[in-house]
């Protein structure tokens, strides 16, 4: 055999020197499946009749949908909505894209209603040594109530009342009201001249 000839064999059969690089068939790319990056309640015990805000966030959604509904939503990476809740209720937010889909649930449960001090008043910001001074509230959704220092002047409940005293020297009175939804306090200085 010559050596042109075994060069040529070689050459046909693939002797020596790199091989040919083998191509792979690759997979087409997946498309990034729908996911819920944020889903709360806050707070997720309202008072009752308060608003409470609920927030979602969604990546790779192409649909994003809400139940029960309480208002239009769209994919986001961050959004919130105002709900008041007067029973305990589950949501449950769902992302979609194509046929992936992805859910979470929260659950809001309010508890009762906030205590609240509408009106607390007083008959003068300053009187004389021995001068009588009356402090008067209003309040909601309280079930006790108190005025410090004071005595209560009949008749009063939960709901409304009055206290008198005579303070010989300046004097904060504080009323406090407090109940299952909490307490409020608010404080009426009088100044004694």
């Amino acid at each position: 055999m010559r050596i042109g000839t075994v060069v040529l064999c070689c050459v046909l059969a693939g002797c020596g020197g790199n091989p040919a690089p083998k191509t792979e068939a690759k997979a087409p790319p997946q498309a990034a499946r729908p996911r819920i990056t944020l889903f709360y309640a806050s707070p997720a015990t309202p008072a009752l009749g308060e608003t409470a805000n609920l927030c979602y966030g969604v990546e790779n959604a192409d649909q994003v949908t809400l139940d029960p509904p309480v208002d239009k939503v769209w994919p986001a990476l961050t959004r919130c909505i105002g709900i008041t809740a007067s029973k305990r209720v589950t949501y449950t937010l769902t992302a979609r894209r194509g046929s992936e889909t992805v859910s979470q649930s929260v659950t809001v449960a309010p508890g009762p209603p906030a205590v609240k001090l509408i009106d607390v008043t007083v008959s003068s910001a300053q009187v004389a040594p021995g001068g009588e001074v009356t402090v008067c509230f209003h309040a909601k959704n309280a079930t006790r109530v108190t005025i410090r220092p004071g005595q209560w002047v009949p008749p009063h409940d939960d709901a409304v009342g009055c206290a008198r005293d005579t303070p010989k020297h300046d004097t904060t009175y504080v009323v406090t009201a407090s109940g299952p939804g909490g307490s409020d306090v608010q404080r009426v200085p009088v100044k004694v001249k």
